[in-house]
């Protein structure tokens, strides 16, 4: 296994930092969230591709969104993607039942059995392996101690890859007031084979944290990351999420501090 390093895609405007990126060695692949913008055509950059999606309210009682899990699976088969990230959401961003942006579950056992049902359907439909996926936490869990603690036992109940958004995760723990490495230990390890990185911010009310993907990762991310590159066993990407519009020098820099700290992990294992 050789660990890789990637880049979230979201709009065409990013396809030329992309492509530079790529021809510089700064990125095997790129990770595309489907549904893409009509007319669109990442793969055409001819970098291995990444699916995932924010789309499927895959903790909703009433299933998924059938039309957005073929447009998927098509991208999917098409590009040869070795699994596919979904987000663990009551709501997705789906035209029907969306608020504009994930929401997320009740943690409770009722909802781990329907989030479990709903993954495994999709799975099967997907006919490849699923990463999990948490978003931003702002309250304490409802039935589980965490929602690591839920996003462990789904995954081990259906048997899932996890994708383990450091920033998402801090944010959490820095919103609930926790220490940095909490929930880390719910999760086996085995399981976790992307990282995601992310900018974050401090919101108006001084008091909770949110994503910021204009923004650089904090050292705090930065270095989280950098030792679990190091300590995960199952480890196979780590995607930088970064907006279109930023700097391109930040882009390139913190792409940059990425594949040092991979650079580091390889030649441990070399060693």
């Amino acid at each position: 296994m050789v660990l890789r390093v990637g880049v979230r895609w979201d709009d065409p405007i990013q396809n030329e930092r992309i492509q530079k990126a790529h021809q510089q060695g700064l990125i095997d692949y790129i990770e595309v969230n489907y549904p893409i913008p009509f007319g669109s055509n990442p793969h055409g950059l001819g970098i291995p591709v990444l699916a995932h999606t924010s789309s499927n309210p895959t903790c909703s009682a009433e299933g998924v969104n059938l039309n957005i899990a073929r447009r998927i699976k098509e991208a999917a088969d098409e590009t040869n993607s070795p699994w596919i990230g979904e987000h663990l959401s009551w709501l997705g961003t789906a035209p029907t039942g969306s608020l504009g942006y994930q929401i997320n579950p009740l943690f409770t056992d009722e909802i781990a059995a329907v989030t479990a049902m709903n993954v495994a359907r999709l799975r099967d439909y997907y006919n490849r392996p699923i990463a999990l996926e948490l978003g931003p936490i702002y309250i304490q869990s409802t039935g589980f101690k965490s929602e690591m603690h839920f996003l462990g036992s789904v995954a081990n109940d259906v048997d899932t890859k996890v994708i383990l958004d450091v920033t998402h995760w801090q944010i959490g723990n820095r919103n609930l007031d926790r220490p940095t490495d909490y929930g880390l230990d719910a999760i086996d390890p085995s399981r976790i084979i992307e990282l995601h990185i992310a900018g974050m911010r401090l919101g108006s009310d001084q008091r909770f944290w949110h994503d910021a993907h204009d923004l650089l990762p904090d050292t705090d991310v930065l270095a989280i990351a950098s030792q679990l590159i190091q300590d995960l066993p199952a480890l196979e990407a780590v995607t930088f999420e970064h907006s279109p519009v930023a700097p391109e020098e930040d882009f390139d820099g913190c792409l940059a501090d990425i594949n040092n700290a991979v650079r580091d992990h390889r030649t441990a294992i070399a060693v």
